[in-house]
């Protein structure tokens, strides 16, 4: 047998049904005369049709198009031959367009089935009632029964084998987001394995050498200072400043790498007075600098008090860096709205950069001043974005150069942070 037609089956037959009762409804009607030849025609062209479909595979007869096609296709041409025939009343059309209705509001097959057998006999009562004919045995009007019920079982089917491919599509398709979301789960959890495994890695096996060429660098020093003239103990000195620096860098990463696996617990923050904790820890490294804060009052956000700490840390750490060359530095911190949304903000008047740059500001190691201008790693603002982005926010920049640099970033809402801290726990 065509695969075709084997997967078509119930379709093709169903259809062939609704053909043949057509024509036999048409010809009892009237009688059995022959019908006009357009009725003909259209009869022929409906057999025709399903010997085509017979060919299509089923994956093809399957879609929903292609059933709502042959629904809309089958209702003209049966309505047309029944109007052409010139055999029917009012209440018959309004019989067989309710039966069509039925079928497409049907939750399933079988309650179309179900109902058109109670329209059917309905009928058969009003019939009766009427009285017609004497015995309704006799009626040519008995055949309208078995019409209007394949009518309903056809057009119920094809509508119900719609529903139930949508129906196996989606859960086909959320089985495969599941199965999806699981690999990305695993994937995700050994990514993380392997961070933990590379930040054991660096913390234990890359400090050892280090410690060992600051010890050996500054045993030198001291032990053969008076034989190392003053370009040796230059390079000495040099080799242990990189060393310190090495260190620095890898206590970054490991921060960075930290960041993106701590769980996260949300609370209600009291920014403005972290801020002012932070600004006077700042003032106290360098008592003689002339930097003024200007930290707006009642500013509070809801997420994790450690990471947000280390986020103004970060934000304005660097304002405080960056203002260094500055007789008398201003320091902002304060809120404003973009958008509706409530976004924070720390403003300097420090040595800004050129805003051409900045998709280079969150990358870590990405600096825009040298070191002899400005120290640092280049990893504070690439952990400021982690933060800003694990409490579901955004974070950006504007400045020019000499003119100061603001830094605009934003948290979730309350109801979010409280997802992420159940999520977290």
């Amino acid at each position: 047998m065509n695969p075709a037609m084997s997967g078509n089956r119930p379709f093709l037959i169903l259809r062939y049904t609704l053909i043949i009762a057509t024509a036999y409804l048409l010809l009892v009607e009237r009688e059995f005369a022959v019908p006009s030849v357009g009725i003909i025609l259209l009869i022929v062209a409906a057999l025709a049709s399903n010997v085509v479909i017979a060919q299509i595979p089923a994956h093809v007869t399957n879609q929903r198009g292609f059933s709502a096609a042959v629904i809309i296709g089958d209702t003209l041409w049966i309505t047309a031959a029944l109007i052409y025939s010139h055999e029917f009343d009012a209440d018959f059309f309004y019989l067989y367009f309710f039966v069509l209705l039925l079928a497409a509001i049907g939750e399933s097959l079988q309650v179309v089935a179900l109902t058109a057998m109670v329209v059917c006999a309905a009928y058969l009562y009003v019939l009766n009632v009427n009285g017609t004919v004497l015995s309704l045995w006799q009626s040519p009007s008995l055949i309208r029964l078995p019409f209007l019920f394949t009518t309903a079982a056809f057009f119920g089917y094809l509508i119900d084998r719609s529903r139930r491919d949508q129906r196996r599509a989606r859960e086909q398709a959320y089985a495969d987001l599941e199965r999806l979301v699981a690999q990305r789960t695993a994937d995700l959890t050994a990514t993380n394995q392997e961070l933990s495994a590379f930040a054991y890695s660096v913390s234990h096996d890359l400090r050892a050498p280090l410690r060992a060429i600051d010890a050996f660098s500054q045993a030198l020093i001291e032990d053969y200072g008076d034989v190392i003239d003053p370009h040796g103990q230059d390079y000495l000195r040099r080799v242990r400043a990189n060393a310190g620096r090495m260190s620095q860098l890898i206590d970054d990463l490991l921060q960075l790498s930290r960041l993106t696996r701590a769980e996260m617990h949300s609370e209600p923050i009291d920014l403005s007075g972290m801020a002012r904790i932070i600004a006077s820890d700042l003032q106290r490294t360098d008592p003689k600098r002339s930097a003024t804060f200007n930290i707006e009052s009642g500013v509070t956000a809801c997420g994790d008090p450690r990471l947000v700490r280390v986020l103004l840390e970060n934000l304005i750490g660097n304002a405080w860096k960056y203002t260094s060359r500055h007789p008398s530095a201003q320091i902002a911190f304060g809120r404003s709205s973009d958008d509706g949304e409530v976004a924070y903000f720390v403003r300097d008047d420090g040595a800004g950069f050129d805003i051409a740059y900045a998709d280079k500001l969150f990358r870590p190691f990405q600096r825009l001043h040298t070191m002899e201008e400005f120290e640092g790693a280049g990893v504070g603002l690439a952990t400021a974005q982690r933060i800003v982005r694990r409490h579901g926010g955004r974070i950006w920049a504007e400045s020019e150069v000499d003119r100061g640099a603001t830094f605009y970033f934003t948290l979730a809402r309350k109801e979010h942070g409280d997802e992420l801290s159940d999520s977290a726990g």
